[in-house]
């Protein structure tokens, strides 16, 4: 019987260990219409950190068996909630400036406009300028209320001045877009959307965080690659035929990092992107960019790369086609496409339009990416690559199998 390992990459939170897994395994239960899916038990063969499945296709009966995994990293997310304000103050200003004047120059070297993910961290991050008005317009508005020393009071036109910055804070805190604002933070919308872009800031410039001089995007990475080497080095029986690396989010990031370095294991691998932002994060850092490039210059190839990417995402966008990076570093033209074009699916059934702000979590729910990961590698999207002359109208189609 065909064997397959799916090795999860998740996302960016402070999960426990597994937790993403069993939810994958739940939705594979669930969102495969026309296979059968059992979940075996833990005494039937199923390895060190697996929930092993057994798929069965309802019509025509073709059966395999997949061991899903998840390299877990949620560990390594720094608890900002013990942060003194001053600290968070010092942070936000270091993202704001990071994430507002980041990836300007790349949009115009690369003649293409802005992702959708870079114009909502940009709204994020005037959202937290605002936030920080607010705040102090608050506390001046306190102070306000507190009689003013006689020192300070005896400077000419100092009452006058602080009795209108009084009045204009109250009428400022007392607005709409004030009470929209502190209705936001109540909600944890704003202080998570910041711990998201902190993360991925240390986690794209290496920055140590913890009681070593590891930076993250290291150790994470080290990680993954720790458990595909596990994956990969399975023998005997037990081998597998095909490994599938779902990258959800950052994770989709953390997956390209870690089999940029698989070496000659990768003809065995599909990836899969889920809403990944590697269309915001190769113009953020040229770094990206790169180890994208590294797809199309490896020898064996990748069997195949699958993006999938909801329109209504904001936080994600599409993987870009990379540009050849000469011996000085420096970007030139664009390489041929490679890969298939972006699955673009429509949201899951039962969300509504209060709920698009959750969409990034719904790639779980989403029937057309869940059925990629049990139907035959014969069925996944292709690649179809313009014809070499003007003359020619065929399409080359390039099979996964």
């Amino acid at each position: 019987m065909p064997r397959r390992a799916i090795v999860l990459v998740p996302g960016f939170g402070r999960n426990e260990r597994n937790l993403l897994r069993d939810r994958l395994v739940r939705a594979l239960r669930h969102y495969t219409d026309g296979w059968r899916i059992e979940q075996l038990e833990d005494g039937d063969g199923a390895r060190a950190g697996a929930a092993r499945l057994r798929a069965t296709a309802r019509c025509g009966g073709e059966s395999r068996e997949i061991d899903v995994y998840e390299a877990y990293w949620a560990d390594l997310v720094p608890d900002w909630s013990r942060e003194s304000p001053w600290a968070r103050f010092k942070r936000g200003g270091l993202l704001l400036r990071y994430w507002l004047f980041g990836g300007a120059r790349a949009w115009r070297d690369r003649g293409e406009a802005p992702p959708r993910a870079a114009t909502a961290m940009r709204l994020a991050a005037l959202a937290l300028i605002l936030w920080w008005l607010v705040v102090a317009l608050l506390l001046l508005q306190t102070f306000g209320a507190i009689s003013i020393p006689e020192a300070f009071a005896a400077i000419p036109g100092f009452e006058k001045l602080w009795a209108q910055i009084s009045v204009g804070a109250a009428a400022v805190t007392g607005s709409v877009l004030a009470g929209l604002l502190l209705w936001v933070w109540s909600l944890g919308y704003l202080e998570q959307f910041a711990n998201i872009s902190a993360y991925a800031k240390a986690y794209l410039r290496d920055e140590p965080c913890g009681d070593d001089d590891i930076g993250l995007r290291a150790k994470t990475k080290a990680r993954a690659l720790q458990l595909l080497d596990q994956v990969g080095d399975v023998s005997g029986d037990r081998a597998y035929d095909e490994i599938y690396v779902v990258g959800h989010s950052l994770g989709g990031a953390i997956a390209v990092d870690a089999l940029a370095d698989y070496g000659d294991r990768l003809d065995h691998v599909v990836l899969f992107t889920w809403g990944s932002a590697l269309g915001l994060l190769s113009q953020q850092e040229p770094l990206v960019e790169c180890e994208i490039g590294k797809f199309y210059e490896a020898r064996p190839r990748i069997r195949g790369w699958i993006d999938v990417v909801f329109p209504q995402d904001y936080m994600g966008s599409q993987v870009p086609v990379p540009r050849r990076i000469d011996a000085a570093g420096k970007p030139g033209a664009f390489y041929d496409p490679l890969f298939p074009k972006a699955v673009t699916p429509h949201v899951p059934r039962g969300m509504h339009l209060f709920e698009l702000a959750d969409i990034h979590e719904a790639y779980y729910r989403c029937e057309k990416a869940l059925l990629m990961l049990v139907q035959p590698g014969s069925a996944l999207p292709v690649a179809e690559q313009a014809p070499p002359g003007p003359a020619t109208k065929t399409v080359t189609k390039l099979r996964v199998t």
